[in-house]
């Protein structure tokens, strides 16, 4: 009878869970057993030897592994050697359809040679026996694994340690302790330059346009360019270039104010290697984790900007300096900027974007861009020129006299407040023994109960608040006042920017008498200050 002749792929993988393992899984210790395994079967004729070095078993999209495939199913080769179960794959269930299934569907012959298993010899009970074990216990491993891993990457985050593969663009890692994040000089001030051009009106687009036009180098050819092996399924071009998502990227991110955020994103389990998305909620976070790139109240600043609804001049453009904060004063909806042209020259002005859509919502609420923005720059001027004023007041009180003054007034209100508070317990306290004393109906009961609650609420929300009026001037911060020094920096400002607009402004209202509302920022602040004063006349 004529022997069958094998033409047969010798198989070899490694991962880098196996890395740490002794030297005997290493691909030329595999190589070199499945040659020496070879020269005593002489019905074997090796295809080709395919290696996939860094890959895992627990999923099947290797290349080498795959290229094998295409052969059986070409009928190319008939036979497939490795060294054992677990260098073919770690899952039980995939293994067991190639080596249960398909092969034997395709007459293809497996061997193990260190499980001393060979599908040509093996047949009926043990080959139903074997390979389901062989193929449990290879799974049960990654399984352990993966659980230390994950389990030793949480306590690193709770410590506050970074475990990422690769610094985020404009910091790097520690040389001496890589679970530290340093600032990267040159690619944080280009973090800075990308928030600063936000600030003052540029849309991500004209930034990442800008950025090109400099030749900055895109966050992952710098990357590339500082020698770090990265990979992505971003980029497009042989060079990426910037692009809006990537500047969107680094305007969202947190990191830039010093807090390290991880977990955002997670593995169902060891078996399914796509990622989803973890709730907020339920990231590890630190603060003060690294050095701080971007200031906090920019960073806010900026996540403000990025929620308004913003349209851009042109692609690339500046965006208008009311963008995104201009409302309609009576239906809430945006004012959005539009164009009459009249003997060949344009004049530009807002309308209520419900009524435009629908005729039937609201009115017009139109006005002319230039006359609003005009209005808008002296309204912030006069506004200036109060919190000035304020400021030259708070600086001629004796500071020490204004604190223990003030301190003493909201302690007096605080106590009241906490007196009222004891006092619609007690009453809340007396209703209940009422009703259980049949003395009131129960519907009473529930309508008293409801107020003395509203009571309660209200006087608990104002103690809260005095409280906190309390601690900021106990901790002097009545003194510390940032947010002038914010407004006065504007204050020689003749034209009307988006930076000062983003800065300073968080809405404006227009109503159809074309009268317009400001809301300022730091309008708390102004108060408390103000009321601070009084208190202390």
């Amino acid at each position: 009878m004529q022997e069958t002749i094998y033409n047969t792929d010798l198989y070899l993988r490694i991962s880098k869970e196996d890395g740490d393992k002794e030297i005997s899984d290493s691909i030329e210790n595999q190589k070199a057993l499945l040659l020496e395994f070879i020269k005593t079967i002489p019905e074997i004729r090796v295809n080709k030897i395919r290696i996939d070095d860094g890959y895992s078993g627990v999923d099947f999209k290797r290349p080498a592994f795959i290229e094998m495939i295409e052969d059986v199913k070409a009928g190319i080769v008939n036979c497939i050697i490795v060294k054992d179960f677990s260098r073919f794959g770690r899952n039980y269930i995939e293994a067991g359809k190639y080596i249960q299934q398909l092969f034997p569907r395709s007459g293809i012959r497996f061997i193990a040679v260190n499980d001393a298993y060979d599908s040509a010899k093996v047949q009926g009970y043990a080959n139903n026996i074997i390979v389901p074990f062989k193929n449990m216990v290879n799974d049960a491993y990654c399984a352990d694994i993966s659980v230390k891993v994950r389990s030793h990457l949480d306590v690193k985050r709770k410590k506050g340690d970074f475990v990422g593969a690769f610094a985020v663009y404009g910091y790097a890692k520690n040389e001496k302790d890589k679970n530290r994040l340093v600032v990267d000089d040159f690619a944080a001030d280009v973090v800075r330059d990308i928030y600063k051009w936000k600030l003052e009106g540029l849309s991500a687009d004209g930034i990442a346009e800008k950025l090109n036009l400099c030749g900055i180098l895109s966050p992952m050819e710098y990357k590339r360019n500082s020698g770090l092996k990265f990979n992505t399924s971003f980029k497009v071009n042989t060079t990426a270039k910037w692009t809006a998502k990537a500047v969107s990227r680094i305007l969202t991110n947190a990191v830039y104010t010093g807090v390290l955020e991880q977990g955002k994103r997670t593995k169902p389990n060891y078996k399914i290697r796509s990622c989803k998305e973890v709730p907020k909620e339920q990231w590890i976070c630190h603060e003060g984790a690294h050095d701080v790139i971007i200031d906090r109240s920019v960073f806010d600043t900026v996540q403000e900007l990025l929620k308004q609804d913003t349209r851009a001049v042109k692609k690339g453009g500046n965006i208008y300096p009311l963008s995104g904060v201009i409302l309609c004063g009576d239906c809430g909806g945006a004012m959005v900027r539009k164009t009459n042209t009249k003997g060949g020259k344009q004049y530009p002005y807002y309308v209520c974007s419900k009524h435009r859509a629908d005729t039937s919502v609201c009115t017009t609420h139109m006005i002319s861009f230039t006359e609003c923005e005009n209005a808008v720059l002296v309204g912030l001027r006069c506004h200036m020129a109060a919190v000035l004023d304020i400021e030259k007041a708070a600086a001629c009180a004796e500071n020490a006299v204004l604190r223990q003054n003030g301190i003493r007034k909201l302690t007096a209100r605080l106590e009241a407040k906490r007196d009222e508070i004891t006092k619609y317990n007690e009453f809340r306290l007396s209703l209940y023994e009422s009703y259980r004393e049949n003395v009131i109906p129960k519907e009473d009961f529930i309508s008293f109960k409801a107020s003395y609650d509203g009571k309660i609420a209200d006087a608990e929300n104002a103690a809260r608040l005095i409280q906190e009026e309390i601690e900021q001037l106990t901790a002097g911060e009545a003194d510390n006042h940032g947010w002038i020094d914010k407004i006065k920096s504007f204050s020689g400002a003749d034209i009307l920017e988006r930076r000062i607009v983003a800065e300073l402004i968080d809405s404006i209202k227009v109503f159809e008498d074309s009268r317009i509302e400001i809301i300022f920022r730091y309008q708390n602040e102004y108060e408390r200050l103000k009321n601070a004063l009084k208190e202390a006349a």
